[in-house]
């Protein structure tokens, strides 16, 4: 996973958690509005309806009682006292009329919520508004009675009913009004209790929403951590010459990493290698040299004093004589053929370039190698011309013509071919020899390295530093054996030379 992948994915999981939370709180809250607002549009409305009626039957319970006293005086007074006991009675009954109506308001009130609210609780409501019928009746009766002149016996009697329905009535209504405080007070509990999971749910979910953000930190921070400690110590032992690899897991950012650090291990494996086989061949090289400068000029020697001799001994040799002629001039020409690849393979000199004819160099170095008769050469027809070092390339066509050579002793053929693309030019040379064992292909352009009892194992080598020199590439392939050289039409380093 990469890093930012497990960034976002903390940042999710963050603002999921936070998510979670806040859904959690914005629904307990809600309820606990919904709580208050059932409190203050449904509970705390029957309660006042309630006191309202308590308040009108307390009125009623009174007034009647003081119209009653007034009427009682108005009999034994008259003129202006007489006027003003019945303006207090007309303002009595006036109030009766306003308690009435403040019951009516507010029962109908208590009654629709009740209908709306609480269904169960309508006999509750009917038995209240019978109450106060009762209560209302009594009370217009002993009004009348009173008002008729009737026995205070009777009204007495009207006045214990009245008390009793007065009694019943606001017992009926105490009993709604503690049924009404009990409802609120359940509704408080339930709210206190909301508030208490509210405060539980928020302490809990925070602190598993820290548990998982540290898990979370935790796991980025070791899965970023521990690989670049290991990375640390892959680039110390590198650092200090051991070329390991960092161990590739993952598809992170810094696994990319460990996968570039790798290529880079190889590569400086690779390059330490090719420095400590340079060194080494350096060193061949320079007693190379000297060997083959030592050995050169005595050689000329013998190669010309045996020249002079066979002049000189012309028509006067046998057969046996010309055998032993024969041997020690192919050990002569051998000699000087390995001392030669020692000194090309050594000897690294500048590409001297010139436009040249890819033909005319193949003919003109078969025209300096002895090929056996029983090996035939095919040259194509289509010539190309390309700039080079002829004399660096007559070198590479001869140890690949002499390789060839030696891996058909049988006879057989050997055939040139060229093609052009729009680039580079490529020469192909192809034998008819049974091929190159899969083990040793890999390994013939390793200087030193041969499969023949004879030869230095510079020849190839050789030609392969003249191709690259060259700006180009040479390659091998079985089924035939074909050795392909891709040579640029413009070396770059031509170039350069011709800006400067």
């Amino acid at each position: 996973m990469k890093i930012k992948t497990k960034l976002l994915l903390e940042v999710f999981i963050l603002f999921l958690l936070i998510g979670t939370i806040s859904l959690i709180s914005i629904i307990n809250t809600k309820q606990i509005q919904e709580t208050f607002s059932s409190i203050s549009t449904e509970t705390l409305p029957v309660l006042n309806t309630l006191k309202n009626m308590r308040y009108a039957s307390t009125q009623i319970s009174a007034i009647t009682m003081e119209i009653i006293l007034i009427e009682d005086e108005t009999r034994n007074l008259s003129g202006s006292q007489y006027q003003e006991l019945e303006e207090m009675l007309e303002s009595s009954f006036f109030k009766i009329e306003q308690a009435k109506t403040l019951f009516n308001e507010s029962f109908s009130k208590y009654s629709n919520i009740m209908i709306e609210k609480y269904s169960n609780e309508v006999d509750n409501t009917e038995s209240l508004a019978e109450k106060w019928n009762e209560m209302l009746f009594i009370s217009n009766k002993m009004i009348q009675l009173k008002t008729s002149g009737t026995s205070g016996l009777k009204i007495l009697n009207l006045n214990k009913a009245f008390d009793t329905s007065y009694e019943n009535m606001n017992v009926q209504i105490d009993h709604a009004i503690e049924s009404t405080t009990a409802n609120i007070e359940q509704r408080q509990t339930y709210v206190e209790s909301l508030i208490s999971e509210i405060t539980w749910s928020v302490v809990i979910s925070l602190n598993v929403f820290i548990i998982i953000v540290l898990a979370i930190r935790i796991f980025i921070l070791k899965s970023i951590s521990n690989p670049l400690n290991e990375m640390r110590y892959v680039t110390a032992a590198i650092s200090k010459g051991n070329y390991i690899l960092y161990p590739e897991k993952g598809n992170d950012e810094i696994s990319e990493l460990g996968k570039d650090i790798n290529i880079m291990s190889k590569d400086l494996k690779g390059l330490h290698k090719k420095i400590i086989e340079k060194e080494r061949l350096s060193s061949i090289g320079s007693l190379a040299t000297r060997l083959a400068h030592d050995i050169r000029n005595p050689l000329s020697v013998i190669k010309n004093s045996f020249e002079i001799i066979e002049i000189k001994m012309e028509g006067n040799l046998d057969k046996s004589l010309q055998n032993n002629f024969g041997r020690i001039q192919r050990a002569v020409e051998r000699i000087s053929h390995q001392t030669e690849d020692v000194l090309d393979f050594v000897n690294v000199t500048k590409v001297q370039y010139g436009l040249h004819s890819v033909e005319e160099i193949i003919r003109l170095t078969i025209s300096n190698i002895i090929i056996p008769d029983k090996i035939k050469m095919h040259i194509s027809k289509e010539d190309s011309v390309i700039l080079c070092d002829v004399y660096k390339l007559e070198i590479v066509f001869g140890n690949l013509i002499n390789n060839a050579c030696y891996a058909i002793p049988q006879g057989g053929e050997i055939s040139f071919t060229t093609l052009e693309t729009d680039e580079d030019l490529i020469i192909e040379m192809k034998d008819s020899g049974k091929g190159i064992p899969e083990d040793v292909i890999g390994k013939i352009f390793d200087p030193l390295f041969t499969t023949k009892q004879i030869g230095t194992g510079l020849g190839l080598a050789s030609c392969q530093s003249i191709i690259e020199a060259h700006g180009g590439k040479i390659s091998v392939k079985n089924n035939p054996t074909t050795f392909t050289i891709r040579l640029p039409k413009k070396p770059n380093n031509y170039q350069l030379s011709a800006k400067k």
